[in-house]
């Protein structure tokens, strides 16, 4: 076994010479090759299944434009930590944009219609947790805006509404952690290609220690925002009361709604504990009513031993380019890419995206697109 993790390429040959001489047995041939086999599942797993784990549980896609004289654009994939915070899986420089490039497809975004206040309405319709509430939403648009409804109906929900989501997702809604990766490196991208790619690396190498340090001295069961989450849902739990219980099934009264939760399941009517992978208020209450261990309720993608896990891995530090000697016997050269340049001042700030743009609300009228000062709603 040992050796075999050492050296995958140990032939069934080999090992009938090496078993005869160090134990004087002779086996058969296939016996020794299933054995092979077999030790190399344990030590590797199935090959079938090796891959199902080229998944990754939830991936961000984006790119970045480059504000050097010859442009281009940095493809980036990032995830999040159990903390919520960014964390980068790789990154490449290319020349534009293109399915040449992107041998993954971009998930699908909800479309937003043109106008602000269907902008919010859309936005409800897909942050609703139960089918009931996102079909309400999308009813009043249909009902507002017939024409609307051939393109809503045509639309695929499980590729953008929580209600209809069938896999995990942690409640996240949109790409704005890759946004904030664009943001992180956004003074990088005036530089050459290769200082670029090389301080993109060095960033990526001060966070990874940084936060490598900072784990090491957790010592709760939660990374930290999902403590203070825990905290803060627990607070609100302990206004709920708790109507009736069958083993492991409880009915919480929360105002003048009942919602029905299930610990063995972990799940509540209100979806929000299956859509968020954490417990609500009402699952808190059936727990503590148990007197339970909120953690135990937790993904394990929240628990600090993953959170340890993620920031364990330490990136090499790689020798300047200014080391490399060019071979004047084989010379190599790779020029820049023709370039256009385009009228006008450079662009350096990025356009916010319709879902990121935040629409006023007056405090006076409760109406939308205008405030309190610029209000001239008549208030009975």
């Amino acid at each position: 076994m040992d050796r075999l993790r050492g050296e995958p390429s140990y032939r069934p040959c080999m090992m009938l010479k090496d078993i005869h001489r160090d134990y004087g047995v002779e086996l058969n041939y296939n016996k020794v090759w299933k054995g092979k086999e077999l030790a190399m599942h344990d030590i590797h797993g199935v090959e079938e299944g090796a891959y199902d784990r080229l998944r990754w549980t939830l991936v961000f896609l984006d790119d970045t434009h480059i504000k050097n004289k010859y442009k281009g654009c940095i493809l980036v994939a990032v995830a999040k930590d159990a903390n919520d915070d960014l964390f980068t899986l790789a990154y490449s420089v290319v020349d534009a944009e293109n399915d040449d490039n992107w041998i993954i497809s971009s998930c699908e975004a909800y479309p937003l219609h043109n106008k602000k206040y269907w902008s919010s309405v859309f936005k409800k319709a897909a942050y609703a947790l139960s089918r009931q509430e996102f079909q309400e939403h999308i009813n009043n648009i249909i009902r507002s805006m017939p024409l609307a409804k051939d393109f809503i109906v045509s639309l695929c929900p499980k590729s953008w509404a929580n209600a209809c989501f069938l896999g995990n997702r942690w409640g996240v809604m949109n790409n704005n952690i890759a946004e904030s990766w664009n943001n992180w490196v956004k003074t990088t991208r005036f530089l050459p290609i290769v200082p670029m790619v090389d301080h993109i690396r060095i960033q990526i190498m001060d966070m990874m220690h940084r936060r490598r340090e900072a784990t090491m001295g957790m010592v709760k069961k939660l990374s930290p925002s999902k403590e203070n989450a825990l905290a803060k849902t627990y607070a609100e739990s302990r206004s709920l009361k708790l109507r009736k219980e069958c083993g492991w099934s409880f009915e919480v009264v929360d105002g003048d709604k009942s919602f029905a939760v299930d610990l063995s399941a972990m799940t509540c009517s209100c979806r929000a504990w299956q859509v968020n992978r954490f417990p609500c208020k009402h699952a808190c209450a059936a727990i503590e009513s148990k007197s339970l261990s909120l953690y135990d309720f937790c993904d394990k993608y929240f628990k600090i031993d993953l959170y340890h896990e993620s920031y364990r891995g330490i990136l090499n530090p790689i020798p300047t380019c200014h080391m490399y000697k060019s071979n004047p016997e084989h010379p190599f050269v790779i020029n820049a890419p023709d370039v256009r340049s385009q009228p006008g001042r450079r662009r350096t700030q990025r356009i916010p995206l319709q879902v990121e743009k935040r629409v006023t609300k007056c405090g006076r009228c409760d109406g939308r697109g205008h405030n309190r000062c610029s209000c001239k709603e008549a208030i009975n």
